[in-house]
C-alpha cells in the first residue's frame, strides 16, 4: 500500500516538475527582441487548472487511505481509556474520572480483534504513540485536554507494545511510558 502511495506520488512530482520547467521556459525571454509569452493568461489558466485537476487526484487517492479511515466501518471489540498526565499514561476498560484519576494495573488486548483507544489529556498536550517490540511506531494521536481523539488499530502479531508521549511536555517527559500486552 505504501509503496503504491510513493509511486503515485513520484510520478506527480515528475508531472509536476515538467510543467513547471515548460511554464519556466515558455516564459522566458531569450533576447530584447522578442515580445516574451504569448497568451500569458491562457497558459496561466491551463498550468493553474492542470495543477488542481492532478492535486485533486491526488487526494482523493490518498486521503481515504489514511489511518483515520481505517476500520471506520467496524464496530470496536474493545474500547481502552487512555488519559495522559504529567509524566505518565493511565490505561483503563473502564471510563477514568478526572478528579480522581486511576487506571488498570495491566491491560490485555486480543490478538486481530479491533481495539479503539479513547485518549485525552488531564493536564498539557501529550502526544499517544504505540510502537511495537522492534521500536517502530505503528500508530498515533494527539492527547488534549477536554478532547477525546478516537484511534482504532488491529494488533496482529502478539507481544507487549510500549506507549510513548510523542510531544514535549516538560521536563520529565522521555520518562513518560505506559504498556500493554496482546494475546
Amino acid at each position: 500500500m505504501q509503496h503504491s502511495i510513493l509511486l503515485l506520488f513520484l510520478i506527480l512530482a515528475g508531472i509536476s516538475t515538467l510543467v513547471f520547467t515548460y511554464v519556466y521556459v515558455s516564459s522566458k525571454k531569450v533576447n530584447d527582441t522578442e515580445q516574451g509569452m504569448v497568451n500569458p493568461l491562457r497558459k496561466r489558466f491551463w498550468f493553474l487548472l492542470i495543477l488542481f485537476v492532478i492535486l485533486g487526484i491526488f487526494a482523493s487517492v490518498t486521503i481515504p487511505k489514511s489511518p483515520y479511515y481505517l476500520y471506520e466501518n467496524e464496530n470496536p471489540f474493545r474500547v481502552v481509556h487512555v488519559a495522559a498526565m504529567q509524566f505518565s499514561f493511565l490505561l483503563s476498560n473502564n471510563a477514568i474520572d478526572p478528579k480522581n484519576p486511576a487506571g488498570d494495573p495491566a491491560i490485555e488486548l486480543p490478538v486481530n480483534k479491533l481495539i479503539e483507544f479513547r485518549v485525552t489529556s488531564l493536564d498539557v498536550n501529550h502526544g499517544f504513540g504505540i510502537y511495537d517490540k522492534s521500536n517502530k511506531l505503528i500508530a498515533q494521536t494527539q492527547a488534549m485536554p477536554g478532547y477525546v481523539n478516537r484511534l482504532r488499530w488491529k494488533f496482529t502479531e502478539p507481544g507487549n507494545y510500549t506507549i510513548l508521549c510523542l510531544e514535549f511536555c516538560g521536563m520529565a517527559h522521555q520518562s513518560m511510558r505506559s504498556s500493554f500486552t496482546v494475546k
